[in-house]
């Protein structure tokens, strides 16, 4: 079940920026398609994944939820996936992560 509509993204957008301030992890970039997201981050070592990923799918769910107008509530799985790249990547990550519209036209939330 696709649980992310189109009128849900700028409340997740917004809830994965409000957590990097909130964690000092930086946003380079996010895709949000009707079954999951991709964020590339920017942080220095201080900074832990597991709060900024906590507080993301904390306030963006508390963000959609508060909008939808149905009993359907959106809630994200427990689990997510890191990954690490070199500096070297971040500009394809970035174009990569800007084409999951155009790789996944059926994932694109309507």
């Amino acid at each position: 079940m696709r649980a992310i509509r189109k009128y849900d993204v700028p409340a997740i957008v917004e809830g994965v920026v409000e957590a990097g301030k909130r964690t000092g992890i930086h946003v380079h970039a996010q895709a949000v398609l009707s079954d999951h997201v991709h964020v590339l981050i920017g942080y220095l070592p201080t900074a832990t994944i597991s709060s900024f990923v906590r507080h993301a799918k904390s306030e963006s769910s508390r963000r959609v939820n508060v909008t939808r107008k149905d009993a359907q509530r959106l809630q994200w799985s427990r689990g997510y996936y890191v990954g690490s790249l070199s500096r070297d990547h971040v500009r394809a990550t970035r174009s990569y992560i800007a084409r999951q519209f155009q790789r996944h036209p059926e994932l694109v939330p309507v």
